[in-house]
């Protein structure tokens, strides 16, 4: 079926209704793809209404467009003038095109006719500020005195409470006398901008170094486009407003006059959303004022990027937790990304590999990362990645590391990923030495990933030095060696993919995190095991324990909890 039956015959459907109507149709586009309406409101001037109908229409919803000047006149009007309706597909639209379009000229009609109330307007751009915020400055960019700066700003608001003195950091990009704005940073506290842009990967081009003012607005306080200020001087009387007259801008600015001009910000927080101004000096000093520049901010810091200013609670407690991983292999560097990303602040990552090319179809690192240390690498990425994170990195065995490097209270909680008996053995010797009251976690998989394994202790339980993993905790046999060796001393792997460590790894940070939560009471053993049916189809013959259940198909997977001291010691001894 030629693919343009649906919209070639909805549009004949439309066109011919719409002409139908005496006077309606001022012009068309011959391709039957939008049409100008005459327009009779008093908010619209006469012939700027016109429907479009999308490629993908009826499966995608008619648009209506009005003049680009109603743009923070009318809600709900984009900058290029298109409406935002609210108006959806509804299966019936194939059948019933013309359906579609009334309902789309109908919501502009109900619009139009509210929008004369004030307090209604008032009211809708209160409640979609950020929206209308980034609307102005795309205009602002447009007008005769703009400047070339970004239309956003990253900003970290880390410890902000009402007013904080701040810094800017500026790149620019171009030769001398003709730079380009490319990056802005702005820091609510202690953190420099120029470390933090280039930490993020921001850093391009030459820093000139700035002075940035964060004011919170109060809750009540409508930032709608009637308080937005439009000059330098309506920008002091907000900040002297909202500070109770405790900040005066042109003493700030005058506090922070060098010998060298350079940028100043305002950056306003009303919620958890900022807007910032960017003040630019007069291109002629004393005889034009200096230019005010509204840019969208966007925030860099953990309690926004993590959790969009929720649970906040939850996440400090995280991010003062210190979390020593022992392996960063393809299950330890999922594991550390979901921990991170999550909000744990401290993470110190050990392992002595470096990335090969037959890692990346299950490594969280990829082919750029071959040839150096996985720990190194994963560091990178997470710190550039992910907002407030602190990370080390120790390219070394799990053994030297913690005998030369640990010591009790060093950390909040230790993470076995290597899946080593001997790195098991290692905590539980030195479990009353340098992990004295250190609660300390052993993930590992079986072969095939077809079982997820999370042996949580303590402060003061013992795992035992005879490592009872396969007897005790895993839940099948497998032969001596289930791995497909390589021609080299001892290297050998096991058939699994990205998918496969992946929701692994998902099972094994839940659990993490829940400790660090204090919503698990250990000791404990959680398990995530494949069905029996995916055990019946592997390609190497294992022997299922019985809690290993039948679900039905190969893809079918449960979770289980096990109490510590009846795996280790299942007869009571």
């Amino acid at each position: 079926m030629d693919r343009d039956v649906p919209f070639s015959s909805a549009a004949q459907a439309v066109d011919a209704w719409l002409r139908s109507e005496p006077g309606l149709v001022l012009r068309a586009a011959r391709e039957l793809d939008w049409w100008q309406l005459r327009a009779v409101h008093e908010l619209l001037p006469a012939g700027h209404a016109k429907l479009v109908l999308p490629t993908g229409f009826p499966g995608e919803p008619p648009e209506v467009y009005v003049s680009e000047d109603r743009c923070l006149v009318v809600p709900h009007v984009e900058s290029n003038g298109r409406v935002c309706t609210g108006v959806a597909s509804q299966p019936d639209d194939y059948a019933d095109p013309i359906g579609a379009v009334r309902r789309a000229l109908q919501a502009l009609a109900e619009l139009l006719d509210k929008s004369i109330d004030p307090a209604w307007r008032e009211q809708e751009f209160a409640r979609e500020a950020r929206s209308y915020w980034d609307a102005h400055c795309l205009q602002r960019r447009g007008a005769a005195d703009a400047r070339p700066v970004p239309v956003l700003m990253d900003a970290d608001l880390s410890g902000l409470a009402e007013v904080a003195d701040g810094a800017l950091g500026i790149f620019t990009l171009g030769k001398e006398g003709a730079r380009n704005a490319a990056t802005l940073v702005a820091t609510a506290g202690t953190q420099d901008p120029q470390s933090l842009a280039a930490r993020h990967g921001r850093a391009a081009g030459t820093h000139v170094a700035g002075h940035a003012l964060f004011v919170r607005l109060p809750n009540t306080f409508a930032w709608t486009p009637q308080a937005w200020p439009k000059s330098l001087l309506q920008l002091g009387q907000l900040v002297s407003q909202v500070t109770a007259g405790e900040v005066q801008l042109p003493a700030w600015l005058a506090k922070h006059k060098g010998r060298k001009p350079c940028p100043y910000s305002v950056i306003f927080v009303h919620g958890e959303i900022a807007y910032g101004y960017l003040l630019t000096p007069a291109v002629v000093p004393g005889l034009a004022p200096a230019g005010i520049f509204p840019i969208g901010v966007r925030r860099l810091d953990a309690d926004w990027a993590l959790v969009r200013g929720q649970s906040l609670n939850i996440l400090h407690r995280r991010r003062k937790a210190r979390v020593l991983l022992l392996g960063a292999g393809s299950l330890g560097a999922p594991v550390a990304e979901h921990l991170v990303r999550s909000g744990v602040g401290n993470l110190t990552a050990v392992d002595h590999e470096t990335m090969e090319s037959e890692n990346t179809g299950r490594h969280t690192l990829g082919y750029t990362s071959v040839g150096r240390y996985k720990v190194q690498e994963l560091r990178t990425r997470l710190l550039q990645e992910v907002p407030g994170v602190s990370v080390k990195a120790a390219p070394m065995r799990a053994a030297k590391y913690v005998q030369t490097h640990v010591q009790p209270g060093a950390f909040d909680l230790v993470v076995d990923c290597t899946a080593e008996s001997a790195v098991r053995t290692l905590l539980s010797v030195h479990r009353y030495g340098r992990l004295t009251g250190t609660p300390v976690v052993m993930a590992w998989v079986e072969p095939f990933c077809a079982a997820a394994h999370v042996v949580a202790l303590g402060a003061a339980d013992q795992w035992p030095t005879s490592d009872p993993a396969d007897q005790a905790v895993n839940v099948a046999g497998w032969p001596d060696d289930p791995r497909i060796q390589l021609p080299m001393c001892g290297a050998g792997f096991h058939q699994y993919g990205s998918a496969d460590i992946g929701q692994a790894a998902g099972f094994v940070a839940q659990r993490i995190l829940d400790i660090i939560d204090g919503a698990a009471a250990l000791p404990k053993v959680w398990s995530r095991i494949r069905s029996r049916e995916f055990f019946d189809s592997l390609p190497v013959r294992s022997e299922p324990r019985t809690v290993v259940a039948a679900l039905g198909s190969a893809s079918g997977a449960m979770e289980i909890e096990r109490n510590f001291r009846d795996v280790i010691e299942p007869d009571g001894d």
